[in-house]
């Protein structure tokens, strides 16, 4: 595991943080104190959040390979498969889901290790449809759940 973030992923973390801050003309931030500390939290949290999801991804990935026997099965529902995803909650806008087939994500399995940052970076997630989708993937992942078990109970998330 590298002990530094990529500067390219830094980069684009600094710029995300900082899109919030005030600008002058000339393209220089003038801001207070209170929101330069916000910005750097915001940052942190970000770098915490990613630093986190891909150490877990090393500790714990090979425990839900596909084929594995603990693997939860709606890790394999297919993002394209809208009747499947309302079964467990899920409600995402078509272009969303297009956005997200488009990026590599084929199942709900594959988005356990994509961060806000990442999903923030695909056309048409925003903060409120990242969120919501980290939200309910960690859900899916506390719930004690049979690897044959086919639905969940409980409340639907609306997502996107």
């Amino acid at each position: 595991m590298p002990e530094q973030l990529d500067p390219a992923v830094a980069e684009n973390l600094a710029s995300g943080a900082t899109r919030y801050l005030p600008l002058t003309p000339g393209n220089k931030i003038l801001c207070t104190k209170r929101q330069l500390q916000e910005c750097l939290v915001t940052l942190a949290q970000e770098a915490y959040a990613m630093g986190f999801l891909s150490g877990q991804k090393e500790q714990f990935g090979s425990l839900i390979l596909r084929g594995a026997a603990h693997r939860p099965a709606w890790m394999d529902i297919q993002l394209d498969n809208l009747s499947a995803l309302a079964s467990h909650g899920f409600r995402l806008r078509p272009i969303v889901l297009k956005s997200l087939v488009g990026a590599g994500y084929h199942e709900l399995g594959d988005l356990c290790w994509a961060s806000d940052h990442e999903l923030r970076k695909l056309f048409y997630v925003g903060r409120k449809t990242a969120r919501h989708i980290r939200t309910a993937i960690r859900q899916l992942l506390t719930r004690p759940l049979e690897p044959a078990q086919a639905g969940i109970g409980g409340a639907e998330e609306h997502i996107g």
